[in-house]
């Protein structure tokens, strides 16, 4: 009975551990997802594997590491062409190689073009 207890304190110590570290990346690509970052970079700051990572990232926050910097890039973009700014340079602002990568992906998240965009907020 003491070990299952303990074993199973261990565990809930170690999840709360991995969930910390999993903030804390989230946290890294908050404060700038324009700048470039690597799954090896965010697995280093929350202080477990790669694999580690994508699977707890996608448990606590329904994305991939991934998928949460582009959704993250694009709503800067969104921002940034919301604002006013020519649209490549939201797209390098945002993080986006260029400006075509940056319309594959807004048209596939927002169902129109950052052009569309940037005319119905005008």
């Amino acid at each position: 009975m003491l070990l299952a207890r303990l074993i199973g304190r261990s565990s809930t110590q170690r999840q709360r551990g991995v969930f910390k570290g999993i903030e804390q990346a989230r946290e890294r690509i908050d404060d700038d997802p324009s700048a470039p970052l690597s799954l090896g970079e965010l697995a280093a700051i929350a202080s477990v594997s790669q694999f580690q990572l994508v699977r707890g990232f996608s448990k606590e926050i329904g994305l991939t590491p991934h998928a949460y910097l582009v959704q993250r890039r694009l709503q800067r973009a969104r921002r940034l062409i919301g604002e006013g700014a020519a649209l490549a340079d939201a797209a390098q602002a945002s993080g986006f190689a260029d400006q075509s990568h940056m319309t594959r992906l807004f048209v596939r998240a927002y169902g129109m073009s950052p052009g569309l965009y940037a005319a119905a907020m005008s």
